[in-house]
């Protein structure tokens, strides 16, 4: 597969690493995420998902544009790591939302950093409280882009063009990142960069 990538002059494939994806998402860019197993259910828990700076409005117009065609009001949903949890939501139940399956209302600090995967009526959130050993190396990216941006929390939505089924395996991954506007695509090993993006 990755010789194949690197025989396409339209990409650069670069060794996996934390840093590197998040200072091109801390910089706007979008990306799609191939690693692991596929999940089962009903919504995207981060390996089989398009993720971007949840902090940035503007990023929800460029995923509607670049890929996913959905209505203006159709909110996107946010992978929150579990220490940052407190301080974006308010969770008075305190309900655990390993799949995405329950909603809350932010509080300021967390509309503020998450208001590109926000409720545009309400601030309510759907969101994905993410424990490290549910998914430790999405957990070590997050904390990565934590760590440069003060921000524990991606903007998350399902791997697929508008239409399509969720992404399988990398054929399907690279087929949506040649087929939008993507800028790069995340594999277990590997980074794949769209040149001039």
């Amino acid at each position: 597969f990755i010789k194949k990538i690197t025989k396409n002059n339209k990409f650069k494939v670069v060794k996996y690493n934390h840093d590197i994806v998040a200072k091109q998402i801390s910089l706007g860019k979008v990306f799609g995420r191939c690693v692991g197993r596929m999940e089962f259910g009903a919504r995207s828990l981060g390996n089989r998902a398009i993720i971007a700076d949840p902090r940035n409005l503007d990023i929800k117009k460029k995923i509607n544009s670049m890929i996913k065609k959905r209505d203006f009001w159709m909110p996107f949903a946010p992978t929150i790591l579990d220490k940052f949890a407190k301080k974006y939501l308010k969770n008075i139940e305190k309900f655990s939302s390993p799949h995405m399956s329950a909603t809350y209302n932010t509080t300021k600090e967390g509309y503020n950093h998450l208001k590109a995967s926000c409720h545009d009526a309400d601030k309510t959130v759907r969101a994905q409280i993410l424990e490290k050993k549910v998914n430790p190396i999405f957990y070590d990216l997050i904390s990565s882009f934590q760590k440069r941006t003060g921000c524990g929390a991606f903007l998350n939505t399902s791997f697929n063009l508008h239409g399509y089924p969720i992404v399988q395996n990398l054929n399907d991954a690279l087929f949506v990142l040649i087929n939008s506007g993507l800028n790069g695509l995340i594999t277990k090993n590997y980074i794949i960069l769209k040149k001039n993006s």
